[in-house]
C-alpha cells in the first residue's frame, strides 16, 4: 500500500474529496458529486444548496450554511479534475489543438467531391435550436 503524505490521497483513493486541502473535517463522496453534476446538468435550478439540504436530510445531520460552502469547494475541485482529464484525453488522441474540430468538421456536411454539381443551398439550418435540421 502506497505512503500517502497528505489526508485528501487516502481520501480520494477511497473515493472521497476532502472539503480542505490540508486538514478536511469533511469529504464528499466522488459519486455523490457526479450525481449533483448530471442533475444539474438536467435541471440547472437545482442548487448546490439544494442538494447539501438533501445530503443533510439523508444522513440525519442538522443543516448549517457552513456545509453548503463545503460542498461547493468539493465541487469546484471535482470539476477541475474532470477539466483535467478532459485536456489529457484530448492531448492523448491527438485532438488538443486549437483548430482541431474546424479541421474535423462533420464530413457529411462539409465533404465535397470533385466534379461535384453545386447545389442551390449548400445548408439547410432553422434557428430554433436546430431541431428541425434533418
Amino acid at each position: 500500500m502506497p505512503d500517502h503524505q497528505y489526508p485528501n490521497e487516502v481520501l480520494i483513493s477511497h473515493g472521497y474529496l476532502g472539503c480542505a486541502p490540508i486538514y478536511p473535517s469533511v469529504a464528499i463522496s466522488i459519486c455523490a458529486l457526479a450525481f449533483f453534476h448530471q442533475a444539474h446538468h438536467t435541471c440547472p435550478w437545482y442548487s448546490i444548496q439544494s442538494f447539501c439540504k438533501t445530503l443533510c436530510h439523508m444522513h440525519q445531520v442538522p443543516y448549517h450554511a457552513y456545509l453548503t460552502k463545503q460542498l461547493s469547494i468539493a465541487y469546484d475541485v471535482y470539476l477541475e479534475i474532470l477539466h483535467c482529464i478532459v485536456n489529457q484525453l484530448k492531448k492523448v488522441i491527438g485532438r488538443d489543438t486549437p483548430n482541431w474540430q474546424l479541421l474535423n468538421a462533420c464530413p457529411a456536411c462539409c465533404y465535397k467531391l470533385k466534379n461535384e454539381p453545386s447545389l442551390d443551398f449548400e445548408w439547410l439550418v432553422s434557428i430554433d435550436g436546430n431541431n428541425s435540421l434533418k
